[in-house]
């Protein structure tokens, strides 16, 4: 699957298709199943800004520590754990086992995950940020190719949902990659940050916001769901 360049519909408003309009053919791609279109139509639209401002906030906690600058740093981690507060009651987080999450290709999956299956335990998952990419299905014609560039047009407006409708009537397949932090683990690595800040163990604290970044993992659904043709009927 090639990646789309642009990336953080919660961050920047939009996510760009461009750049992939020469992809190759490959065989095609299974059906989206029900669940897969339920999931789509559920979170391509409900990205956390909260989350992403948790997120952002804690990555310029551990830059200030650093640089030696533990009166930013706690600043800024109160402003995470204050996001990630918001975050928790913004409606966005969704139930799902971390086994069941479909990472693409370069994108972190934990040991853990990799071993379990997908009826473990049920977490919830804060949707941060995410990235809109062409199926690996995706063949360019020129129709396709049109219906590619006016999607992006609408993209850089922020108009998600006319860029989708484009992209639907011209078949072409588009996946939803999601950023999902897992909200119970961060607020409590979050809150141990805090405490060890408190205390002067600033490396510490620094090593307990890392692992909070390092636990973001990847989720990939069916944004629209092109249903996949049925084979010629046999002729006796």
């Amino acid at each position: 699957m090639k990646v789309s360049r642009g990336i953080v519909a919660a961050l920047l408003g939009t996510t760009m298709l461009a750049g992939v309009v020469s992809a190759q053919q490959t065989p095609a791609a299974p059906a989206p199943t029900t669940q897969q279109k339920a999931e789509a139509a559920r979170d391509f639209m409900k990205l956390s800004t909260d989350g992403a401002v948790a997120f952002r906030a804690l990555h310029l906690a551990r830059i200030a520590i650093f640089e030696a600058d533990p009166v930013a740093a706690k600043k800024l981690i109160a402003d995470t754990r204050a996001a990630l507060a918001k975050a928790k009651v913004d409606s966005t987080a969704f139930m799902k086992a971390e086994a069941a999450l479909k990472a693409p290709k370069g994108m972190n999956a934990s040991p853990a995950a990799a071993t379990a299956t997908a009826s473990g335990p049920a977490v919830a998952w804060l949707p941060i940020d995410g990235q809109l990419t062409l199926g690996e299905d995706f063949v360019a014609t020129p129709a396709k190719a049109a219906a590619v560039a006016d999607a992006n047009k609408h993209l850089e407006k922020g108009q998600r949902k006319e860029a989708i409708e484009k992209l639907k009537l011209a078949d072409v397949n588009v996946m939803f990659t999601m950023a999902l932090a897992p909200l119970d683990r961060t607020m409590a690595d979050v809150d141990m940050a805090a405490k060890l800040m408190d205390e002067g163990k600033y490396y510490e604290a620094n090593a307990a916001m890392k692992k909070a970044e390092d636990g973001v993992r990847y989720d990939s659904v069916a944004a629209i769901a092109v249903p996949e043709k049925a084979a010629a009927p046999k002729t006796q």
